[in-house]
């Protein structure tokens, strides 16, 4: 939140510089006021690019802005408004942004995206009038802005549309394309975006209700979080909130069951099956719900007698495991319960892996967690999940050693991190014991 209020700081503050820059490129009359204008915003959309400065007239307008941001509207004379870009902080140059607006006809409306990967950032400028749109209606435009999603078809339904007999409102959108203005009823609709051709949905809005009355461009814009290649960016006429984020309205889960002592289970999101038959020790898939508080519970898969019931949120547009520990017959340490852990899935820096421990063996002690010979991580008690740690590729030898004593070593992993990988490491079953629910380290792939 005080990002965000910064954020509109500067935006404030750029607007008026934006105005004055242009303006000091006049002839001095002083008389500025009665020319016509034009109004303009900036969109940082390039996925891989820095933070980045926007020049106009030679005066910084806008400072530092990250990737997503966009400035509100900013009123400037109408004609040629030089125009550069340079990384935030210094006078390093996006050269293809250098003079590159069109002269800006009175009246009009222009959207400028930073668009594309950093190695073939160009900009992408629409153009839209200031007419207000019809009674009971309002005006959308939508831009293809995420460089790495291919051509899509973008379909805007009723919230509850069946998918497969839904024709899309947009099909084949390439990368860089505008729909141009599309009037569209005031009402509750959802958006949802597949590659082109399919009905495999690769983003879904969730309800999402459109007012009369409102002008926006709506941007399909890359994202990293492993449940959507893109979010949408809504870009409003509104000073206060000029942009918004609106991440898919769907998250994944898995169900991982590390209770030794009881048989396969079912597990059960508001009664409904999401995972059936998971026996101990496996992992199942991720699946995708919609991002909603949910009760889950694990129940034996012979008999339905329940183990565990729990209430979990689940945000949008994110990942969990969600860890049965505990032993059937334990009781309070020890009583079956859920350990949720949110997966940070975006991936590491090239030639790196990513690794994280679940400490999920009841009845153990605190424990350090050692790697080739190093500690990595501390104390780490029961129940617990680590965060990720983003190492080298390459093979490892992990040990888990009760908390300060370096010289005793419980349980030794040896595994191969492969780059562009995130994994974790999981301490499960009950030290002291044999067979199936012998103290162990299991390795998960998160992706």
């Amino acid at each position: 939140m005080k990002q965000w209020k910064q954020w509109l700081t500067r935006t404030v503050l750029a607007a008026t510089a934006l105005g004055l820059a242009a303006c000091n490129g006049s002839d001095g009359d002083n008389s500025d006021e009665a020319k016509p204008t034009a109004q303009i915003r900036v969109v940082h959309a390039s996925p891989d690019a820095p933070n980045v400065d926007v020049y106009a007239n030679g005066s910084r307008a806008l400072a530092n802005v990250p990737y997503k941001a966009a400035s509100a509207l900013l009123t400037v004379p109408a004609g040629n408004l030089p125009l550069r870009v340079t990384v935030a902080g210094t006078d390093t140059a996006v050269d293809s942004f250098t003079d590159a607006l069109p002269a800006l006809e009175a009246g009009k409306i222009y959207t400028v995206f930073a668009a594309g990967r950093l190695a073939q950032i160009a900009p992408l400028a629409i153009v839209e009038d200031n007419l207000a749109p019809a009674a009971g209606q309002l005006k959308l435009r939508v831009v293809h802005a995420a460089p790495s999603a291919g051509n899509v078809d973008i379909y805007l339904t009723a919230p509850d549309a069946d998918l497969a007999t839904a024709t899309p409102a947009l099909g084949n959108v390439a990368f860089r394309a505008d729909s141009g203005v599309l009037p569209v009823a005031a009402g509750s609709y959802r958006v949802r975006i597949t590659p082109a051709g399919s009905k495999t949905v690769a983003y879904d809005s969730g309800t999402l209700d459109l007012a009369a009355g409102a002008d926006l461009v709506v941007a399909a814009v890359e994202t990293e979080n492993a449940v959507s290649p893109v979010s949408l960016l809504l870009l409003t006429r509104n000073a206060a909130a000029p942009v918004s984020e609106l991440k898919d309205a769907r998250a994944r889960v898995r169900a991982i069951h590390a209770i030794s002592d009881a048989p396969a289970v079912d597990v059960l999101a508001n009664g409904a099956a999401l995972f059936s038959g998971v026996s101990y020790y496996a992992v199942s898939d991720y699946a995708a719900v919609p991002a909603a508080a949910y009760t889950v519970t694990v129940a034996t898969a012979a008999g339905g007698t329940e183990v565990i019931s729990q209430a979990l949120t689940l945000d949008r547009a994110s990942s969990y495991s969600v860890f049965a520990i505990g032993l059937a017959a334990g009781s309070g340490p020890t009583a079956p319960r859920f350990l949720v852990a949110a997966d940070n899935l975006s991936l590491p820096a090239t030639g790196s892996a990513k690794v994280r421990v679940v400490h999920a063996s009841p009845g153990a002690p605190n424990v350090d967690i050692y790697a080739n010979g190093n500690r990595v991580l501390a104390n780490v008690p029961y129940p617990a999940a680590s965060d990720y740690l983003e190492v080298p590729a390459g093979s490892y030898t992990f040990d888990v050693r009760p908390a300060g004593d370096a010289a005793t070593v419980v349980q030794t992993l040896t595994a191969t991190l492969e780059a562009n990988r995130i994994y974790t490491v999981v301490a499960r079953g009950v030290v002291g014991s044999s067979g199936a629910a012998a103290f162990t380290l299991s390795p998960v792939v998160d992706r």
